[in-house]
């Protein structure tokens, strides 16, 4: 059995890599098919799309045997290049993260971008609305952002970012939607919560980036402010409830 889903997946990932075979027999450079693919999707993600075939490929031919493959002259040699394209894909794809606008996971802390959680954020609306139930949503600040940068630099700085973030999450429930929604400012949708209890979740979070614990580690006394409004009947989306939590982080 594992020799024959060892083969399958051999010969899917030849046919993925077809293409290229083609081009190289038909005397076109492979990266002619990557420079066509970057006219829609990008550069970065037009080798991506070169890429990610052939490292398939020399992953089905280590699978399929090492001892198979040392005997054959070519397969061997593809499947001794194949672990450096496989770190080149990957590289290239971490690239292609950081590039695509569209991308739903703020990169520097994992949690969902604003994109993101102006997605989900319609599903808990909907939901909301639906069931006749309460919905919180809540902005979180750190306080003196653009000074602490100058002071602890960019390392230490990306750091609070994600002390923070942690943080947030920690100290929220599970099914609560926590995002970056810009800079040092982050966003929580907290379903069936009053005004009540987001303020009472804000005060805990705040608390806790106050402690010790977050200034012992990155060197300087943090602290937050918060920002807390419901869902109205009047709000078309999560941006209408965003602007008086806004409104009140700034007052």
């Amino acid at each position: 059995m594992d020799s024959v889903a060892a083969r399958a997946g051999l010969l899917a990932a030849a046919a993925a890599a077809a293409p290229f075979a083609a081009a190289l027999t038909s005397g076109a450079h492979p990266l002619a098919l990557a420079a066509a693919a970057a006219v829609t999707g990008g550069a970065v993600g037009g080798l991506v799309w070169l890429l990610k075939p052939l490292a398939r490929l020399g992953d089905a031919l280590e699978h399929y045997g090492d001892h198979r493959a040392a005997q054959r002259g070519p397969q061997d040699d593809f499947a001794r290049i194949h672990k450096g394209l496989k770190g080149l894909e990957a590289r290239l794809e971490a690239a292609t993260r950081r590039a695509d606008p569209a991308r739903l996971e703020d990169p520097l802390t994992g949690l969902p971008n604003r994109l993101a959680v102006m997605r989900r954020a319609r599903d808990e609306i909907a939901r909301a609305r639906r069931k006749a139930t309460p919905m919180a949503v809540a902005l979180l600040a750190l306080d003196g952002f653009p000074a602490a940068e100058k002071t602890l630099g960019r390392l230490e700085t990306e750091r609070l970012l994600r002390l923070t973030a942690e943080t947030l999450v920690q100290s929220l429930r599970a099914y609560d939607l926590v995002g970056r929604w810009e800079g040092a400012t982050f966003v929580a949708v907290l379903p069936e919560a009053e005004v009540e209890n987001a303020v009472d979740a804000m005060r805990r979070v705040r608390a806790l980036i106050a402690e010790d614990r977050i200034g012992m580690i990155v060197g300087e006394a943090v602290t937050a402010s918060a920002g807390v409004a419901v869902l109205q009947p009047d709000d078309a989306t999560l941006a209408d409830i965003v602007a008086r939590a806004e409104r009140a982080l700034l007052r």
